[in-house]
């Protein structure tokens, strides 16, 4: 699958699992550069056509296509990013200033607790994201980058759960957050045992 197959395909995923909002937008990296769907336009509705290169040398005027620019100049083993407006993450993030792990697998994949960045500026999301895969906007919505495709769509995928999970839980009474120490060793064992191999396999499998 080539480059703007694997878009196209993660542009139907994303709407399939009720993780699309207005202005999403995914690109992949692309040597000196980057390809990327066009954020004015609904990932269900994207072609072949929308999918535009983007060199990393020229600033993009949409501040979407800046954000994913920035992310891959700052973080030199992302090869995919998501930008995202699940609803269960634009509630959090417009309600909340920090959401705990209330699930395993957010625990694992993005860690304690998810940060939110004050804005969509780059300086803001990549001090917040760091090291970490995915963060959420303040009043916006979500951020999820990865070594590849699937690893960024998952990141998406795991903060709408852990967010839907936080507020089906506070109406329930209160969600219970899992506790620090057996968070940090959740994300631990994961990214030593799990992580890498599970993402080459799918690498492996996308690049067919």
């Amino acid at each position: 699958m080539n480059k703007t197959d694997q878009l196209l395909y993660f542009c139907q995923m994303t709407v399939k699992e009720n993780l699309a909002g207005e202005g999403d937008c995914i690109s992949i990296r692309d040597g000196d550069g980057m390809l990327a769907t066009d954020p004015c336009k609904a990932l269900r509705d994207q072609t072949a056509e929308d999918i535009r290169k983007f060199d990393f040398s020229h600033l993009p005027v949409n501040k979407m296509l800046a954000l994913h620019r920035a992310l891959y100049k700052a973080r030199p083993d992302v090869s995919a990013v998501i930008t995202n407006h699940a609803p269960y993450s634009c509630l959090v993030a417009e309600k909340q200033n920090k959401l705990s792990a209330v699930l395993d697998d957010v625990a694992q994949i993005i860690g304690p607790f998810v940060r939110f960045a004050a804005s969509y500026e780059p300086r803001d999301v990549i001090r917040i994201l760091g090291k970490r895969n995915a963060c959420l906007i303040k009043n916006g919505g979500a951020v999820a980058v990865g070594r590849t495709p699937d690893e960024a769509h998952t990141g998406c995928l795991v903060l709408e759960k852990g967010a839907k999970a936080y507020v089906e839980g506070k109406i329930l009474g209160g969600a219970k957050k899992i506790p620090l120490h057996e968070a940090l060793l959740m994300r631990f064992v994961y990214k030593k045992k799990y992580s890498k191999a599970d993402q080459t396999a799918k690498k492996e499998e996308l690049d067919r």
